[in-house]
């Protein structure tokens, strides 16, 4: 039988590998998304750091990377500004213990079932405009001219337009080198694992020789030396925090559960997303005590540690212990690096997650609510604080949902065709004389749907002796309402000599028939029992009625 050892060490060594790569690419990443959040950068790294490893060790996904996020580092913008920036730390970690708090709460009441409910559309409009957000946000460190901070962002545009004469020229030109830079990177194969990180070196270099007068990030905050000690968050700060940090927490939860169900495991299973819920809870719980910042999955940089080669879950793991390393040896020199270039590399990520010409033109073209739902959520985060625009597009996602399934709900006409088999039609809009009509319902039974369920039956008035078979094969749960409808309908149909029978009916739905009077109404012999066979019971129904029994 071979060894495991050598395994072992492939998929260690493929680890190794992959874990220095994340950890080279999410360094600059978590500084700049440190500075969207508007807190110190340390406790963007700190973040990359200890949420990362302990994201490693408990997520249900190998290969889940748990960090600051974009999103979420837009959201906790607006969450802090109000803050005086005195508080501004204390609130930052209370807000990772509370979203941590809401996340493994979600898992253990393996809620993952629920975020089906938010619709593609609705979540590609919050990402582009929480994209659209990064890059309006850092115009400013871009140009070196500080756009008024009370204004809406795509407003305050208007503003940098207004003073070009203010844009500063060195700020300018080292930030657009950055983007250059990484552009020409990535087209190189050995350089792409470095291709954000080495645009910052190579910038932060250029500004320290030619002595250019560029913001660096040590003018908005120290970053000091060494990991930090265990601290207890104040809890006194929590009771004004509960509903941004649940916003905080939906927004994870759904951005992470898109990427596990997209990053198969390595034996090609899923994960359990209620799982990847709780241990971003716990990891979140626990990165609360080390003064890191809420985080969650991250799609770019799961899909990077993916496409790096990561075997296993110790590819992050090792990416959190590398940034930990980093910290501790050269935490201080990032002090030195531009305001500017931090701003480049933020850009080019926003506007990467605002192109996507192809998923805009599907939504639009094929679904009109998703359509609409998408342009209203996207607007929802230009004039909202971005985490009120979450409920915002739950809500949307709701309406859309209950719009496109009511719409849907409607009753076919099968008929008989060769072989056994049936052809869909519309249904006739009057029963004829003495004749049979076999009907079935489709889409979702529910209380909203009946209205449109019962308008979409063949009226009865004027006919004599009509005989309809409406087949309920499917139909598992129903409620009182539907049973209404049937009792309903079945004395139409008497009140003009004709008869209503039930064919492909669920074991399950005897009881509820006979409570509510429809089996009495129908008759018992008028109702048919489904079996294992598909229309079998139908096709017993058909015979029925065809002898006139």
């Amino acid at each position: 039988m071979p060894s495991g050892k050598p395994h072992w060490r492939k998929s260690l060594s493929a680890d190794i590998v992959a874990g220095t790569t994340t950890a080279l690419v999410g360094i600059p990443q978590t500084m700049g998304f440190a500075l969207v959040a508007g807190i110190n950068p340390i406790y963007g790294l700190y973040t990359a750091a200890f949420s990362t490893a302990f994201g490693a060790l408990l997520t249900g996904s190998s290969f889940l990377k748990v960090m600051l996020s974009n999103v979420i580092a837009v959201s906790l913008f607006s969450i802090l500004a109000p803050v005086p920036e005195s508080d501004v730390p204390a609130t930052l970690f209370v807000l990772t213990l509370l979203v941590g708090l809401f996340q493994l709460g979600f898992g253990l009441a393996r809620a993952g079932s629920l975020t089906r409910f938010i619709s593609n559309a609705v979540l590609t409009g919050f990402i582009i405009g929480a994209a659209l957000l990064i890059v309006l946000g850092q115009l400013g460190n871009l140009t070196g001219y500080e756009l008024p901070g009370d204004a809406i962002q795509i407003l305050a545009v208007l503003d940098l337009i207004l003073h070009a004469g203010d844009i500063q020229v060195q700020p300018l030109a080292v930030g657009l080198l950055t983007i250059a830079l990484a552009l020409i990177f990535r087209r190189a194969p050995r350089l792409s694992s470095v291709a954000l990180l080495l645009p910052i070196v190579i910038t932060t270099l250029l500004v320290r020789a030619a002595d250019l007068e560029v913001a660096l990030v040590g003018d908005i905050s120290a970053i000091p030396a060494g990991l930090p000690f265990p601290v207890l968050p104040e809890l006194a700060l929590a009771p004004g925090l509960l509903v941004p940090a649940l916003a905080l927490a939906i927004i994870g939860l759904v951005m992470a559960i898109g990427i596990t169900e997209k990053t198969p495991e390595p034996d090609g299973t899923i994960a359990d997303v209620n799982r990847d819920f709780a241990g971003q809870g716990v990891a979140n719980i626990l990165a609360s005590f080390f003064q890191c910042a809420p985080s969650s999955g991250s799609l770019s940089a799961t899909t990077l540690n993916v496409s790096a080669g990561a075997e296993t879950r110790a590819a992050n793991l090792i990416s959190g212990i590398l940034v930990g390393a980093v910290i501790l040896v050269a935490g201080p020199l990032a002090e030195l690096i531009p305001l500017s270039a931090l701003a480049g590399i933020l850009i080019l990520i926003g506007a990467e997650l605002i192109y996507r010409p192809h998923e805009i033109v599907c939504i639009c073209r094929y679904s009109r609510p998703g359509r609409w739902g998408m342009i209203a959520t996207f607007i929802s985060t230009q004039v909202l604080p971005l985490q009120y625009s979450i409920y915002v597009g739950v809500f949307l996602s709701l309406a859309i949902y209950l719009i496109t399934s009511t719409r849907e709900a409607s009753v076919v006409r099968l008929v008989p065709v060769e072989g056994g088999m049936f052809r869909e039609e519309s249904p006739p809009g009057w029963l004829p004389d003495g004749r049979l009509t076999i009907l079935s319902i489709a889409g979702s039974v529910y209380f909203a749907t009946l209205r449109a369920i019962e308008r979409s039956l063949p009226s009865p008035e004027g006919t004599d002796g009509a005989v309809v078979i409406l087949a309920l094969r499917g139909r598992v749960e129903a409620g009182t309402g539907f049973f209404r409808m049937l009792e309903r309908y079945a004395r139409r149909l008497l009140a003009h000599n004709g008869r209503l029978i039930l064919a492909e009916v669920d074991p399950r739905l005897l009881a509820g028939l006979a409570e509510t009077g429809v089996t009495e109404t129908v008759g018992p012999a008028n109702i048919f029992v489904a079996t294992p066979t598909i229309w079998e019971s139908l096709m017993e129904a058909i015979q029925t009625a065809e002898a006139g029994t």
